[in-house]
């Protein structure tokens, strides 16, 4: 057989390709995707009460990272917090090859220390729903997460489809630190701090007044003028198109209920694995999950519509956080002219069983094996 040293053989397929104009993307080369980031605490007013939120380069939350199935990630993270180490968790990356850049401390990864450098380098080769956040103490309830959006490889297409998407973040906010509640969970006997204060959808909630006040006697009118870091992040849509809404929960301790007003919601993903589309009021989505559902914006259009997020599975005593859906071109100030949809009873656990029961991979998923081949102690 003929042989050719490796340096030889690299060179000859790079002139190939090159000589040809293929492109990396076109040869079936993985594309980088690179980011630098500095992580550290700022002050931002996420509810309309400022308070400490721990960013990305100056932003909260932290940039979105987009790639395609088989594309790199590299992220190159310097810790500028002064006092504690940091590490970052890509919630949903199988990160098959690469466990040290799972960024579990003190598991697979040491945490960075502030001042240090580290460098992520993984591969995305799954499409779906992801996000990422902090794995160190209580980082993730400080606001340090962000999305991470896996599309399908160059050249193909998810199996259903949709005109435009719409990307949330749903989390829970507290008033009083991070550093509060840790020693207050650790403490003997436990100190709780209580529920958090408010819903936040895409970083923005309200605190202490309502969008929808009108419809509850016990809040005042939030009065907005839409310019304020906590101005609600309105669901911008055109009338009959279909949208893809990517939902995904970081929350500390809420679990939550999802629906949007006048609106059915086909659930067509979950946790990154397609499902068997159907059809729902609204979603029930716990901490770590995340869904894309597909809305029809076939309902009136000179109306605009509720985007309502409640609490389900513990006593709510945190407001529903609420947004709009505005069909275009109208003004985003125009309220509609119903309340928004109610959460159900947070009880109510047969419906959230009811729910996941409905949930079965999409068509030709492989099926988990008959017998085992070998059992582990």
């Amino acid at each position: 057989k003929p042989f050719f040293p490796k340096p030889f053989l690299s060179f000859l397929v790079l002139s190939i390709i090159f000589g040809f104009g293929i492109t990396l993307s076109e040869a079936g080369f993985p594309k980088i995707k690179h980011y630098k980031w500095d992580v550290e605490y700022m002050f931002w007013s996420p509810d309309c009460v400022e308070n400490i939120v721990m960013g990305i380069n100056g932003e909260f939350p932290g940039p979105t990272i987009r790639a395609n199935a088989g594309d790199i990630v590299v992220v190159e993270l310097t810790n500028k917090l002064h006092t504690e180490g940091v590490v970052i968790h890509w919630h949903g990356i199988l990160q098959r090859g690469t466990p040290w850049a799972d960024g579990t401390a003190s598991i697979s990864q040491c945490a960075i220390n502030p001042g240090e450098t580290f460098t992520y380098r993984f591969v995305v080769d799954k499409a779906g729903t992801y996000f990422y956040h902090g794995h160190l103490g209580m980082q993730r309830s400080a606001g340090l997460y962000g999305s991470l959006i896996v599309d399908p490889p160059e050249g193909r297409s998810e199996p259903f489809h949709y005109d435009e998407e719409i990307n949330l973040l749903l989390s829970d906010w507290w008033h009083q630190s991070v550093h509060k509640q840790e020693v207050g969970l650790s403490s003997k006997p436990m100190r709780w701090i209580g529920e958090p204060q408010s819903i936040l959808i895409n970083r923005k909630g309200q605190f202490d007044c309502s969008i929808a006040a009108k419809y509850n006697q016990g809040l005042k009118q939030c009065e907005l003028s839409g310019k304020e870091k906590c101005a609600p992040f309105i669901l911008h849509v055109q009338p009959k198109k279909t949208y893809r809404i990517r939902i995904a929960s970081t929350t500390a301790l809420a679990s939550l209920n999802f629906a949007i007003g006048n609106h059915e919601l086909l659930v067509v993903e979950a946790d990154g694995n397609y499902v068997q589309p159907f059809v729902t009021s609204d979603i029930d989505i716990y901490s770590g999950e995340s869904y894309s559902v597909l809305i029809t914006t076939d309902q009136n259009p000179l109306e605009n519509y509720w985007v309502s997020i409640g609490v389900r599975a513990r006593l709510p005593k945190t407001p529903p956080g609420l947004t709009l859906l505005n069909y275009l071109p109208n003004s985003a100030s125009k309220l509609p002219i119903s309340p928004p949809p109610e959460t159900p009873h947070w009880e109510d656990f047969d419906r959230s069983k009811n729910f996941t029961f409905r949930i079965f991979a999409a068509m030709g998923s492989p099926k988990p094996p008959v017998r085992y081949n070998r059992r582990l102690f």
